[in-house]
């Protein structure tokens, strides 16, 4: 079912259920004002026969004249009857019915009753006079009223089902007018392809407007995926260009050596390049995968206290030359420097820093610390080394990208971005700065 179908028939529902209370109301009010109009004309017929037949010997005959124009027109199956106060019937109108002993001495007790038996309604009323007190009962049925009221039930379930109609009917209007600017989207996204990624969503005037939110929701998400396709497509060239070079560096040391023959010292110098560029092309596929396996399972995470885990970075690479010195600033309470998450993966990550460190110190001491902020845990990490220029600092956590002044180390040039994606996917972030020939500090800062 489309979608304006479905919100046509919820507003003709929830209309429907507002309008069947209100027609409900009206109907309820209507019969209880049609039964409280029809016991005052009884009130009135019972007071009339009390006076006509009762007070008649006390009256003038000008009264009497005057009560005999009052007496209406007889009502639909009318029944009269007038006890004494000893239950006897004195005077009897359409004998019909006839009321029972319990019946009277409510009318008594109560001087005025009224009650229904069936479709008749009934009044009775205590009458007193100078000539003894007497019970007067008058019972009718409201056929004018019954039929007005059911006129009024076939009215209404006329309009009742009428107004669903032409409510279901709008309400497909109003949802095809509101729905149009989703449509619009939906009509823009659909020639949206991996070739034309950077087009984007028109924007509304209304900035807090629903339709305009959701637009510049797909518009971020267009520009996430037109930047991870670029990365990708970066990637690729990059990662074929950089396993290309090792095994040119293989096939062509292989071929030279075997075109002629050669002596033990060459072969074994040819084995040795060979063996150092199928080295290198290990790391280089070793990074590659773990850039495109690194990610973090729920089933993985884990308290980590950072301290261990700097501690066991440091072990790990920093007991060679040169030095590495630890530091570290943190409160007493352990939980402020604990974080969740993945421990392989963030050994990974603060190793491949510690180790540029250590490579572009220059032999100098690379100093670490670990302290807490305002904003959550940090761990920096400072070398004296060659530094990195400002042109390259906005590109060292791009794969495969090695700065100018990095080509005479070793490396691949996957480290750092393989590092900044593993923070990141810690909630964490990587700041560095740098001055060239004076050392670079990278800060990893967790939020807590």
């Amino acid at each position: 079912m489309k979608v304006k179908n479905r919100l046509s028939l919820q507003f003709t529902f929830m209309f429907a259920v507002l309008l069947f209370i209100v027609l409900a109301g009206i109907y309820t009010l209507v019969e209880q004002n049609r039964k409280e109009s029809f016991y005052a004309k009884l009130d009135d017929r019972a007071l009339i026969v009390g006076e006509l037949y009762l007070a008649q010997d006390n009256m003038s005959p000008e009264s009497f004249k005057k009560v005999i124009e009052k007496y209406p027109q007889t009502l639909t199956h009318e029944v009269t009857r007038i006890y004494n106060d000893k239950f006897l019937p004195v005077f009897i109108k359409e004998d019909s019915v006839s009321w029972s002993k319990d019946v009277i001495q409510l009318v008594i007790k109560n001087k005025k009753l009224h009650f229904n038996v069936g479709d008749q309604q009934v009044t009775g009323l205590y009458y007193v006079d100078n000539s003894g007190d007497f019970i007067v009962i008058a019972s009718a049925v409201d056929d004018s009223g019954f039929q007005n009221m059911k006129r009024l039930a076939l009215i209404m379930l006329f309009m009742f089902g009428a107004s669903l109609i032409i409510t279901f009917l709008l309400g497909r209007i109003f949802a095809t007018i509101a729905l149009q600017p989703i449509l619009k989207i939906t009509n823009d996204l659909k020639i949206i392809r991996s070739t034309s990624l950077n087009r984007r969503l028109t924007l509304t005037t209304y900035k807090n407007d629903e339709i305009n939110l959701l637009s510049v929701t797909i518009n971020n998400l267009l520009e996430h995926l037109e930047q991870s396709f670029n990365d990708q497509q970066s990637f690729i060239s990059h990662a074929s260009h950089e396993l290309k070079t090792p095994l040119t560096k293989i096939l062509g040391e292989a071929e030279v050596t075997l075109n002629n023959e050669r002596s033990n010292p060459e072969y074994k110098k040819a084995l040795q390049n060979i063996i150092s560029e199928s080295a290198k092309l290990n790391l280089l596929i070793t990074s590659l995968f773990d850039l495109a396996q690194t990610g973090i399972d729920t089933a993985d995470l884990q308290k980590i206290q950072l301290d261990e885990l700097l501690w066991e970075v440091v072990d790990e690479w920093g007991s060679g030359s040169p030095p590495v010195k630890t530091t570290y600033n943190l409160p007493d309470d352990p939980e402020k420097y604990t974080i969740s998450g993945n421990r392989r993966i963030l050994f990974i990550a603060l190793s491949n820093i510690l180790k540029n460190a250590i490579k572009f110190s220059e032999n100098k001491e690379v100093v670490c610390e670990l302290f807490c902020t305002a904003s959550g845990v940090s761990i920096s990490i400072k070398d004296n080394g060659i530094g990195i220029e400002p042109k390259d600092l906005q590109n060292i956590f791009q794969p495969f990208y090695r700065a100018a002044n990095s080509f005479k180390h070793p490396g691949t040039g996957i480290g750092l971005s393989l590092a900044e994606k593993i923070i990141r996917l810690h909630n964490g972030k990587i700041e560095v700065t740098s001055a060239l020939n004076k050392g670079t500090v990278f800060t990893v800062t967790f939020q807590k």
